[in-house]
């Protein structure tokens, strides 16, 4: 009886898990989109699922399978973000924003477990004398058109070339940034301008930044955007992205090479159009949660289209040559061009894969690796590929999922093709060279001290083999149970630390853990018949 009794809680855990969520929203007006948006999708515009119209005055939202995490969100009614802190404090109602400071932000959030919602747009209460708050001045970047209260939100844009010298400008800080305008602190080199920005990542999300109001871009005369940087560390990922207020965006990452002094970078947005975006968003080291300590203080300066030379590889024979460039700046390859690969699988493994696009997303179609001594993986690609690819990891069967470790961890870092919910992809480009330091599961660490060739003398389970339970030797927050042919068998979100497998056919199992810190670790076991 006990056994049954456990067995039918572990049922509802796991089918719970992939149960769908309906979320149905109320729009007090006539609307032709509804929208979600919030960490998951990276708060883009247009990136967040779609509502279906029901006809009624009512969208629904439907989640399938429901988020495996708490979910805090916000709500967008034709490319309109709601603003809940105006109608909150007007009606003293704050009970569908848990995620607040009162002041700057109010979030919804739906937390793992809960059931279905219905909420309104705009309002923690009902479309009754509902005051729709935006901007109301038909001159600004983001005016809306349905506001019948202006809630201090318009941003007016600033033309290029943007040097902060003025007094006229403005930061919209988001995520834990914080920015403002100080005296340059290391005037030398490429700049020796009196004022700068500074930016401080403070404790937040692993995308912390800022971004300025402009005015429409125009990119009919050139299409390189440079900006001045000045970091206290080496070889990090600077984002460089414009949006739109319809929620179009572009985004260029690049790695700032060195430390505490003035570097130009120059970002080609191509055949990007014309008089779309309207906000300069700018990230540093992107993807890593920062501290605010001065390991996270960034500075920038002199925002404008490049007008001296373009550097690039400037050979049309070149494997990458850049159209874009000018001068070149010695980065030129030829031949044949190979692509290494090096993989910790963080577990003693069998055999590792990578898919991807070029294998159609097939888990037995990619490549395999070869194993190395000490226990890590090399993919060998003879002639690297002449286009970006994206791709992830195959070990013993079972492809890694990024978007769990991601949500957990805040560290996007090396998943760039990513909605934040359903996918989270790594991305090799032409011409970045080898990769290493891949550690199948996670964008950090394995979630050990150990090595890899020791990973075999770690056994997580007890007994192993076994043919009715397994009893855990660590406390994870969830685990998945694959066979040996990579089809998953058994998830369990919330386990204890004795998990019935009396119901699984004999053969060899991986079971993937994950604990309170997003740290993944998997091990094998036996099931044997009784």
């Amino acid at each position: 009886m006990k056994k049954n009794l456990f067995f039918a809680l572990v049922f509802v855990s796991v089918t719970s898990m992939f149960a769908q969520l309906t979320i149905t929203t109320e729009v007090c007006s006539s609307a032709s989109s509804v929208r979600m948006t919030g960490p998951f999708w990276g708060w883009g515009l247009n990136s967040g699922p779609l509502a279906t119209d029901n006809g009624d005055g009512t969208w629904t939202f439907v989640l399938d399978p429901a988020p495996i995490a708490d979910m805090e969100y916000l709500l967008i009614v034709d490319g309109f973000q709601e603003n809940l802190i105006p109608s909150n404090t007007a009606n003293n109602d704050w009970s569908c924003t848990p995620v607040t400071d009162s002041v700057s932000y109010a979030n919804r959030l739906w937390t793992v477990g809960s059931p279905n919602i219905t909420n309104t747009y705009g309002t923690c209460s009902s479309c009754v004398d509902l005051v729709i708050y935006g901007c109301t001045d038909s001159s600004a970047n983001n005016y809306n058109p349905n506001a019948s209260e202006d809630d201090g939100s318009c941003l007016f844009g600033i033309n290029l070339p943007i040097n902060f010298e003025g007094s006229n400008y403005s930061f919209v800080d988001f995520e834990g940034g914080a920015s403002e305008i100080v005296a340059n602190p290391n005037p030398s080199g490429i700049n020796t301008s009196p004022n700068v920005v500074k930016h401080v990542r403070n404790v937040g999300s692993g995308y912390a930044g800022t971004f300025i109001p402009s005015e429409p871009i125009d990119f009919s005369s050139n299409s390189v955007i440079s900006i001045k940087v000045h970091s206290p560390k080496a070889n990090i990922p600077v984002l460089f992205k414009l949006d739109s207020e319809t929620g179009v965006n572009h985004e260029i990452i690049q790695t700032l090479e060195v430390a505490n002094e003035w570097v130009e970078m120059q970002y080609d947005f191509g055949s990007q159009p014309s008089d779309v975006f309207t906000k300069i968003v700018v990230i540093f080291n992107a993807g890593t949660v920062a501290d605010g300590s001065v390991n996270s203080t960034y500075y920038f300066d002199d925002i404008q289209f490049a007008s001296g030379d373009i550097l690039g590889c400037t050979d049309e024979t070149a494997n990458n040559y850049n159209p874009s460039a000018t001068l070149d700046d010695g980065t030129c390859t030829y031949g044949i061009v190979s692509l290494n690969i090096t993989v910790n699988p963080c577990v003693d493994a069998d055999s590792v894969r990578i898919t991807g696009p070029f294998w159609q997303w097939n888990d037995v179609e990619g490549p395999l690796a070869t194993k190395n001594p000490n226990g890590t993986f090399t993919f060998t690609f003879e002639e690297a590929p002449n286009v970006d690819m994206e791709y992830l990891l195959v070990v013993d069967g079972v492809r890694e999922d990024l978007v769990a470790a991601g949500v957990a961890s805040s560290n996007w870092s090396c998943t760039p093709v990513t909605d934040y919910f359903s996918y989270a992809n790594r991305l090799w480009t032409v011409g970045s060279g080898d990769v290493t330091g891949v550690n199948f599961g996670t964008c950090g660490s394995c979630g050990n001290d150990f090595s890899t060739n020791e990973l075999e003398k770690v056994n997580l389970i007890y007994p192993n083999p076994s043919s009715d339970f397994i009893n855990l030797s660590t406390e994870v927050t969830s685990l998945e149970m694959y066979s040996i042919t990579g089809q998953k068998v058994l998830s369990i979100y919330n386990t204890s630390n004795t998990v019935d497998i009396s119901m699984l056919p004999m053969g060899i199992y991986t079971i993937k853990f994950i604990d309170s810190n997003a740290n993944i670790s998997f091990n094998k076991f036996s099931k044997e018949n009784k």
